[in-house]
């Protein structure tokens, strides 16, 4: 456990005013009244008083409301009348009002800049305003040239400096080519990859020949989306992988709404960050038009102006809300993704030089 998460903690205690003399334990399973056994995150006992107890809900998923109605239920059969749940985002009105009628306490967790840090470029980490999580999806969109390839290579690295196993899954283009490319770039990524932090896959013959012989009958679809998903999976968990990309994600997905629901819907990989990227067709972010609809965020890369070199990130969508709209204008150096201001160029420099004789 880090300070951060160290810190909410010691804020759940002061909020129920428990004196400092506290003791606390992570992933704590408790038999409630029913026979059944209940996970709690974290339980925080009075050292006096090891009857007064708060249960303390710290990891959630999207759907905030189930989490509330089962962690409130799990408290009460454990016999737990003290609860809190520690969050990084502001409630809509229902979660708001459900943690009243629950006598939840909603704390809101520290700062954490480590668990901020996506793609280790300042200010478009800031822009995301720490909402990246696990167990989510995320795409990157953007036409040839915007910086796709620059940013996920970047997202890997970035993971692997702080020991997370990453992999990439590459649909259009060699492992080979692909690690020429960003094996150019100055943060290391052919070092990551010779030394394991970073698997490079592609995909074979196999999954095209699956994908050509769906039908129009519900099976057959369902049997390459359990088929695909089920083997991503699998690699993950054998290498036990904490980053994923799939780049892009188009060529493994049929242009159906239903297909394209049922796929993003079982896609998700609890414990791992995945970005997928897009390029642009039917919609200016995504190929048919309708992949934006299924992910938690998006981020769209475009030139800033026709033929520029001075190109921009913007996020377009983000579960969680709290994000930064204005675009991040960057340029793609030698040593990756760079902000462009800060790559010696024109409009960082004054306008005027004082003459001194």
């Amino acid at each position: 456990m880090n300070s951060g998460e160290q810190m909410d903690i010691y804020k759940v205690a002061q909020e129920f005013s428990f004196d400092e003399d506290f003791t606390y334990k992570i992933n704590v399973a408790l038999t409630g009244k029913s026979g059944l056994q209940h996970k709690f995150n974290v339980i925080l006992t009075e050292r006096n008083d090891d009857r007064n107890k708060i249960a303390i809900l710290t990891d959630t998923s999207e759907d905030l409301v189930s989490d509330i109605m089962e962690f409130n239920a799990n408290s009460r059969d454990c016999g737990v009348q003290q609860k809190a749940i520690i969050l990084d985002r502001d409630l809509s009105k229902t979660e708001s009002n459900l943690t009243r009628i629950c006598n939840i306490s909603v704390i809101k967790r520290a700062y954490d800049k480590e668990k901020s840090v996506i793609f280790g470029v300042n200010q478009l980490d800031e822009n995301l305003g720490g909402l990246i999580k696990k167990g989510s999806i995320y795409m990157i969109s953007g036409a040839p040239g915007t910086g796709k390839t620059a940013l996920i290579s970047q997202f890997l690295v970035e993971g692997a400096k702080k020991g997370e196993k990453g992999m990439v899954i590459l649909t259009d283009m060699t492992g080979r080519d692909f690690i020429s490319h960003v094996g150019t770039f100055s943060y290391g990524f052919k070092q990551y990859y010779k030394s394991g932090a970073i698997e490079v896959l592609e995909i074979s013959n196999r999954i095209l020949k699956m994908k050509a012989d769906i039908s129009t009958d519900f099976w057959s679809r369902n049997n390459y989306i359990r088929t695909l998903i089920g083997q991503i999976k699998t690699l993950v968990a054998e290498y036990e992988v904490t980053r994923l990309v799939i780049d892009p994600i188009t060529p493994l997905l049929v242009a159906d709404s239903d297909f394209l629901g049922q796929f993003f819907k079982v896609l998700p990989i609890p414990q791992t960050y995945m970005f997928v990227t897009s390029g642009t067709g039917k919609s200016d972010v995504s190929v048919f038009g309708m992949e934006e609809f299924f992910v938690s965020g998006l981020i769209k890369l475009e030139m800033d102006e026709p033929e520029s070199e001075v190109k921009k990130a913007s996020i377009v969508k983000m579960n969680g809300g709290g994000y930064n709209t204005n675009p991040f204008h960057f340029k793609i150096a030698s040593r990756g993704i760079v902000p462009y201001d800060e790559d010696g160029n024109v409009r960082a420099g004054p306008l005027f030089n004082q003459v001194v004789l």
